[in-house]
């Protein structure tokens, strides 16, 4: 009974210290499983967690931890990934979760295995102590020279003044390691990332051996290279404004834990990136609203009760005028209409230039908004069925398109009127448009 009682004394007053930063903006609830955990991260995960010496509350001082993290980086205007990696780890030191640094893998393991956090933040935070970790390791490994160190690429170059932002090395408070490295590597002219790896692997060796930079620098930078931070696809800042900003804010009742592997049903084995990892990779809080929003808009329009035109003979508002009510075919031709035309219309704006809009793009958005959940993602998903029939297309899509007791199919109760909205919108453009994007050149005032 006392055990009891100091564990439900420890969870109040660490949920009382953690109050300020909601730590469930970082659970896991998009997910069914884990892409980026591997079974044996998880079996470590659940072996060490199982022996470790405040098993029973282990869950509640971890969430501790995360949370009083977050509390610290909503502070600092600059939030850098390795400072934010020192962090956790001082955390989950002082709330006796880890006894040192080189239990930071397994307590990456186990936040995800929990579900405390997804694959987006764990991949993020694995890469970072990883670079860290890379910092410890090498500080005393003696470098190769380079085949062919001195070209005409990097003559002209000079590496006084090129390395001079790590003559103190980035602090990872106020400044950051990775965004210096940025700009670093941005000083460069380079036709694709191997060329451009070949001439920071030369110029890091020649600022070594002309002492602009010690041994300690050279090892980090190449540690920086090697892990290809140049190319990470998500970086926290984007991370934390999504979250904060983006996630769930179109439904009042998140979900606990995803029931449909959408990361895996959605994206190409070719891919590195799930869905959500290139939701967040090209778009951020603001485009990410956006985008789910034009899916809200769609369903409401297919799912109105009443759709009609109206034309005015006169000027008279009280005079002659004909109504005509649209019936449910042409209420959803209208709407994919529109659909085009919202989509075309964020194409134009500045916020949107060079992202490559796709009808998929939507779904994720909308999915991540809270405005699909992942039982009605499920039933979207189905929808694959008619995006390759084996029977033509004009026939497959007629029997679709009446098959759900026919027209009654915008009147179903949900989450019918929202999926079956957005299946028809997939379906019509996949079918019927062969899945080609809208030009946003064209006059998208006619929608008739």
């Amino acid at each position: 009974m006392k055990k009891f009682i100091v564990v439900v004394a420890w969870a109040i007053m660490l949920a009382t210290s953690a109050e300020a930063f909601d730590v469930k903006l970082l659970a896991n609830n998009k997910e069914a499983f884990s892409r980026e955990l591997t079974k044996e991260q998880t079996s470590q995960a659940v072996q060490w967690s199982s022996k470790h010496h405040l098993k029973s509350d282990l869950k509640v001082r971890a969430l501790a931890a995360l949370a009083n993290t977050f509390n610290v980086m909503e502070k600092i205007d600059t939030t850098c990934e390795v400072g934010l990696v020192r962090q956790l780890q001082a955390d989950a030191k002082a709330h006796q979760v880890i006894s040192g640094t080189e239990e930071t893998s397994v307590l990456l393991s186990y936040l995800r295995q929990q579900d405390l956090i997804d694959d987006v933040l764990y991949k993020l935070l694995s890469d970072s102590a990883g670079v860290e970790s890379d910092f410890i390791k090498n500080i005393d490994e003696r470098p190769a020279r380079p085949f062919n160190v001195y070209t005409r690429q990097n003559a002209d170059i000079d590496v006084e003044k090129m390395y001079a932002p790590f003559k103190q090395w980035p602090d990872d408070v106020k400044k950051c390691t990775l965004n210096t490295y940025f700009d670093l590597v941005n000083t460069l002219t380079f036709k694709n990332a191997k060329d451009r790896d070949s001439q920071m692997s030369k110029l890091n060796y020649i600022a070594y051996v002309n002492g602009t930079i010690d041994l300690e620098k050279y090892n980090k930078l190449m540690a920086l290279q090697e892990r290809g931070v140049y190319d990470w696809p998500i970086y926290f800042r984007r991370y934390a404004d999504i979250i904060n900003n983006a996630k769930d804010k179109l439904t009042k009742t998140p979900e606990a834990k995803a029931t449909h592997n959408f990361t895996v049903e959605y994206v190409s084995k070719r891919d590195k990136l799930t869905q959500r990892g290139n939701l967040y990779r090209t778009y951020n809080s603001t485009q990410v609203m956006m985008l789910a929003q034009i899916i809200e808009k769609t369903a409401k329009r297919m799912d109105a009760r009443n759709v009609s035109l109206n034309w005015q003979y006169t000027d008279d508002p009280n005079g002659e005028r004909e109504i005509y009510v649209l019936s449910p075919m042409e209420q959803y031709r209208a709407a994919i209409k529109m659909l085009r035309k919202d989509m075309a219309e964020v194409m134009r704006s500045d916020a949107f230039r060079g992202t490559g809009l796709e009808y998929d793009h939507l779904i994720a958005a909308a999915y991540e908004a809270g405005f699909i959940k992942s039982h009605e993602l499920d039933q979207v998903l189905k929808f694959e069925d008619f995006w390759n029939p084996k029977t033509p297309k004009w026939k497959a899509y007629a029997n679709f398109a009446f098959s759900l007791a026919g027209t009654a199919t915008f009147y179903l109760p949900p989450p019918w009127n929202i999926i079956g909205a957005i299946g028809l919108v997939l379906t019509q453009s996949r079918l019927v448009n062969g899945d080609v994007a809208p030009d946003a050149d064209e006059n998208w005032n006619v929608i008739i």
